[in-house]
């Protein structure tokens, strides 16, 4: 058993003292970078050619809890309820991942990791998955007053297979199936949470089987996403839903795991769709999934898009995203920025149009169609705009060394973020964390991401400087990507778990990432470090427009033509 350390350890070398510079502005096609030859390659990754003033804050010491040679967490949205803490009486914490060791073999043993912490120690580092067959995806949640539930898929032509157990951390795994919806070969990418004083009302989304994977047209669409609930702690299911709003009537279908669930707050809950091919929207239930709203985020400019018709260039959602209630039932969101086009043949992407928007329900909607609606310039100068990559030499520009051959997320080079708020007496705080490309650390071929964050003190008006949760002498040659963030009850802001890999890229999608081990690591950010902005880190609100904004010289990025989903 690996006892959780108590030490705290200063590890940002950080300029918080000084506001830090705007994004680098989007120009035509793409965004304009200099050579990789244009790199310090001599600096140490957490020096900085100009005199800065160096912030510290406290974070605990990184703890592995998994291992994982097969590396695609998801392929767009971080799966919300990966990671679970939860106020009982013994304080425990349980993570799940994708874990798949045998790469030769295409992953015969594929299936769900699971670490449990008792409130004092984190169990040994797994090496089996939990079901007794091969699945993928998994997503988990309590479950009763002391159980847990872990749901995954099985593949294209079979239902999801559930696992629960009554006591957390110990006993048998009890296996069974969703039941699938009539007509309907098989159900994938789930996501899940569960609600109710004891946990014991399960919320499930997934897709119908698209035909590219053999499926067939659900109700006139390709690729279905249908709600199920069990009232009874997953012993039985009510019907596969389709909601009117997202029928066939509004849209073809919907790609792979761009829709996540927003953290509930009692009886609201909802998910979040981030579809770059869809409208931007939030299905919202006041009263635990009886009754079903949706609210307009952002309008797709082109309905019904499909890359055998031919678009102008657009700004759109990368396909990535996440949301939390606050107790007065205002929703609050956060998700990638990217471009996209289709020339009649097929669809492309931007690969280095950049940007993490946020936006909450006291904000105005992007509703009237528009292809600039969501440009990061547009969104910076409306206080939408709280992440991108960031400028860490002060030389403005953006030092990278992959820009020709960037790794295969077929995401903004700023995503997978996910938010958190902390109710307290004024309010809420929202905290933030993304995985960003991160100039200055790289392997000399590609450039590595970090874990950034940001944060708000006044309910999304201002956010912090961003911060570099992972700058330190135990990421120098890390790529940290697929961050979950969970509530905390042991005095911390919030924890999460990350994948570390020592190359960037997922091998599983043909990158220059060569099968090796991921680490899966804890971290967790103390409330003595960042939780007020006059103590810890000192972090300053607002950030001043670059006028009329820094612009690169250099290298245009092509487009790039939009990869295929990864099933395994």
């Amino acid at each position: 058993m690996k006892r959780i350390s108590t030490l705290l350890l200063f590890v940002f070398m950080l300029c918080g003292l000084f506001a830090q510079p705007g994004p680098i502005k989007t120009h035509g096609v793409s965004l304009s970078l200099p050579r990789g030859a244009a790199v310090l390659a001599s600096a140490s990754p957490w020096q900085h050619p100009n005199p800065v003033v160096d912030n510290q804050g406290m974070v605990g010491f990184p703890e592995q809890i998994g291992s994982t040679v097969y590396d695609l967490q998801s392929n767009a949205s971080s799966a919300y309820g990966r990671l679970m803490a939860y106020p009982f009486p013994d304080y425990t914490i349980a993570a799940v991942w994708g874990m798949g060791m045998d790469a030769a073999g295409s992953y015969p043993d594929l299936g769900t990791g699971y670490n449990y912490f008792n409130g004092c120690c984190w169990m040994d580092i797994p090496t089996n998955r939990i079901e007794s067959v091969r699945t993928g995806s998994p997503v988990y949640a309590p479950c009763g007053p002391f159980g847990e539930i872990v749901v995954a898929h099985q593949g294209p032509d079979l239902p999801l297979w559930v696992s629960k157990r009554a006591s957390r951390g110990s006993g048998t795994w009890v296996e069974s199936t969703i039941p699938l919806p009539q007509g309907v070969s098989g159900m994938l990418w789930p996501r899940m949470i569960t609600t109710g004083n004891t946990y014991n009302t399960v919320h499930v989304l997934a897709l119908t089987t698209p035909l590219a994977f053999g499926g067939s047209l659900y109700q006139n669409q390709d690729g279905a996403l249908l709600y199920c609930r069990s009232v009874d702690g997953g012993e039985t299911w009510e019907p596969w839903q389709l909601f009117d709003d997202l029928s066939a009537a509004y849209y073809s279908g919907f790609n792979a795991e761009t829709w996540s669930w927003m953290i509930p707050y009692e009886d609201h809950i909802g998910f979040l769709v981030t579809d770059p091919a869809k409208d931007l929207f939030v299905m919202h239930s006041t009263d635990n999934g009886n009754t079903w709203q949706k609210t307009l985020v952002w309008q797709h400019p082109y309905p019904f898009y499909s890359p055998t018709v031919a678009t102008g260039r657009f700004y759109c959602p990368d396909g990535a995203g996440h949301g939390a209630f606050t107790e007065n039932g205002t929703m609050h969101i956060v998700f990638g920025i990217n471009r996209a086009y289709s020339d009649g043949s097929q669809s492309y992407w931007f690969p280095w149009v950049d940007g993490l928007a946020y936006w909450n329900s006291n904000m105005p909607a992007w509703t009237t169609p528009d292809t600039n609606a969501l440009n990061p310039d547009l969104l910076y100068q409306s206080g939408n705009l709280i992440g991108w990559m960031q400028d860490l030499n002060y030389n403005d520009s953006l030092d990278l060394v992959g820009v020709e051959n960037p790794p295969l997320y077929y995401l903004g080079p700023s995503s997978m973020p996910q938010i958190i708020c902390s109710p307290y007496e004024s309010g809420a705080d929202f905290y933030v964390i993304y995985s960003s490309v991160t100039e200055l650390y790289n392997n000399g071929v590609q450039d590595y991401r970090h874990i950034w964050y940001t944060a708000s003190w006044d309910q999304g008006q201002n956010w912090t400087e961003k911060i570099d949760l992972t700058r330190d002498i135990f990421h120098v040659s890390s790529e940290c990507i697929f961050p979950y963030i969970t509530r905390s009850y042991f005095g911390h802001i919030f924890d999460y778990v990350y994948q570390e890999d020592t190359e960037p890229g997922l091998h599983c999608r043909g990158d220059l990432d060569p099968p090796g081990i991921n680490q899966i690591k804890y971290f967790y950010i103390e409330d003595a470090g960042i939780h007020t902005p006059n103590t810890g880190l000192s972090l300053r609100i607002g950030h001043p427009f670059p006028n009329p904004g820094k612009e690169v010289t250099g290298l245009d990025i092509e487009t790039r033509s939009a990869g295929t989903i990864t099933l395994v």
